[in-house]
């Protein structure tokens, strides 16, 4: 049985291929290249910054320094920084400037820049953000003498609470656990054997072992100011640790358990802080592991 296609139809075809393949130039681009003279917006080294300066218009400044590799909070508060937020942010070194200015062709008042909500200091290099672009969205920096026009994904991760650049891990990196008080259980080391509520607990190594490195591995997925309103009955751990990067010697921390059915939350109260863990994680940093965890 033959088919008989109507022209009229067999045009349209074509004319739908032709619409797919203009497409298909203007989204994919063929052929084209980052030119190598592109403006980028500094010309920093991302991984060469040893400092950030954060200024926000009616919230705590930001002080971030790398040392020795690692990121630490020190303002607003003395914390190891989350590293994985501080690499989003300083991606913003190398963006490209869709377009720039000098200073004495824009209005700076008009643009925001004269009284800047946010600016970013990294180590002696200074970015003043201004308002953003009508059309596109795109947001106006001022780095030195040029006014750059850069896509704004970069903002956002300075206004927000100082906590999102406190490091989601419990304890600092290299932590070595010598003692931890759980609501129900109490462990300590001594000349490399572990004793539990002061009974030798040798034959409970795997499980105490298990503990400690829920301990050293814990994340929150979530870091917030304290809410002092929280009415939920409350416990405490305390964690001597020592040998670790950011300090020297024996180091006690102190932490608050509140415990709910959506999940568990760990405070600093000395800090103003609160690590939010999911239910299942949070229990598995309160108790030994059960036999059958074990044996998995």
């Amino acid at each position: 049985m033959a088919f008989i296609v109507n022209p009229k139809t067999l045009l349209n075809i074509f004319l739908a291929l032709m619409l797919v393949g203009l497409l298909a130039l203007v989204i994919y681009e063929p052929g084209k290249t980052e030119s190598p003279d592109t403006k980028k917006l500094t010309v920093l080294d991302p991984d060469t910054v040893q400092k950030i300066s954060i200024e926000r218009l009616g919230r705590p400044s930001l002080l971030l320094t790398k040392k020795s590799g690692h990121w630490q909070m020190q303002k607003p508060l003395i914390m190891p920084a989350n590293a994985g937020r501080i690499q989003q942010l300083l991606k913003i070194t190398q963006a490209k400037s869709i377009a720039n200015y000098a200073m004495s062709r824009v209005d700076t008042n008009q643009l925001q820049l004269d009284t800047p909500s946010l600016s970013l200091k990294l180590d002696d290099v200074l970015l003043r953000f201004g308002t953003t672009d009508a059309l596109g969205g795109s947001r106006y920096v001022q780095v030195g003498n040029t006014v750059h026009l850069i896509t704004d994904k970069y903002s956002h991760l300075m206004k927000g609470a100082a906590t999102e650049f406190v490091s989601p891990t419990l304890l600092p990196q290299g932590s070595v656990i010598e003692k931890l008080i759980l609501p129900d259980l109490r462990l300590t080391q001594q000349d490399g054997h572990w004793s539990v509520d002061g009974h030798e607990a040798d034959a409970e190594a795997d499980a105490i072992q298990m503990l400690l490195d829920e301990w050293r591995h814990a994340r929150a997925f979530r870091v917030s100011l304290i809410d002092k309103n929280e009415a939920i009955v409350k416990e405490n751990v305390v964690i001597t640790i020592s040998k670790n990067i950011d300090s020297i010697g024996k180091q006690v921390l102190r932490f608050t358990v509140l415990r709910s059915a959506a999940g568990i939350i760990l405070q600093r109260a000395e800090l103003g802080i609160q690590y939010h863990l999911p239910l299942e994680a949070g229990q598995r940093l309160l108790a030994l592991p059960a036999t059958a965890e074990l044996a998995q």
